[in-house]
């Protein structure tokens, strides 16, 4: 071996990336401590055989000339494997079509609308919930929505601001129970992928249930205390709802 340099002798090792990222989320998760919860759904989602991917071509299904936005594309898992004429995808980072926020995104768009827009975006509430308003502004007739990461497992997973790196799903799921209060949507909380939630408008024009003042400083005890207010099921059942078409 070479004899090391003397700046090579007092540069300081950096610690292996894994590492200082497991070294970081200790210390948020004692930083937050006072936010912790001891109770947890046992989901496994590797062991379900289905993925959004799945779900997003079900909804597609029998229909030709099908128009889709996917909002949130990072690395264009899903967008790449969507069969559909025409994609359109939106993400400020990376991925997609449009470079873009989805705010920027709604705001200036003229085009047509879409028949299956699928939300996942920034995964805090007030987003979550300005792109799933926009998303029934801009849905054709007889079209779906679909919202991803909808199920976090435990307190770490849903904690706003993010501790964990790995299946951060935020707190968008408090969306679930807006969609769940508005009489004109019809929807299921599927139980695959970190949870979608699928919608479907009963009626032009609806209007989604305004819970905010109620739900913006709720935390995964609330979900866990409240989730059979929400229709959870699934991916069986779901399956069933959506071929029914979603009645």
């Amino acid at each position: 071996m070479f004899p090391a340099t003397p700046s090579d002798a007092i540069r300081p090792r950096r610690k292996p990336r894994r590492l200082r990222t497991i070294l970081t989320e200790a210390r948020l998760e004692r930083r937050w401590r006072a936010n912790a919860w001891q109770g947890r759904f046992d989901y496994d989602w590797s062991a379900i055989p289905y993925n959004r991917i799945a779900l997003v071509n079900l909804l597609l299904s029998g229909r030709p000339q099908a128009r889709y936005l996917e909002i949130g594309c990072a690395g264009d898992e899903l967008f790449r494997a969507v069969m559909a004429p025409v994609k359109i995808g939106v993400d400020p980072a990376r991925g997609g079509t449009h470079r873009m926020t989805s705010d920027a995104f709604f705001a200036s768009w003229e085009g047509e609308g879409f028949d299956v827009i699928f939300v996942d975006g920034l995964h805090l509430y007030d987003q979550v919930r300005r792109d799933l308003v926009n998303a029934l502004k801009w849905l054709k007739p007889g079209g779906w929505i679909a919202l991803h990461d909808m199920l976090p497992r435990d307190w770490k997973e849903e904690h706003v601001p993010q501790i964990q790196s790995r299946g951060w799903t935020g707190d968008g799921w408090k969306c679930a129970f807006e969609i769940a209060a508005t009489p004109g949507l019809s929807s299921r909380l599927i139980a695959m992928d970190h949870g979608i939630s699928v919608v479907r408008p009963r009626e032009p024009g609806c209007l989604l249930a305004d819970r905010r003042a109620e739900l913006a400083d709720r935390r995964f005890a609330f979900l866990e205390a409240r989730r059979d207010e929400l229709p959870l099921v699934e991916w069986a059942e779901g399956l069933d709802w959506i071929r029914t078409g979603g009645v």
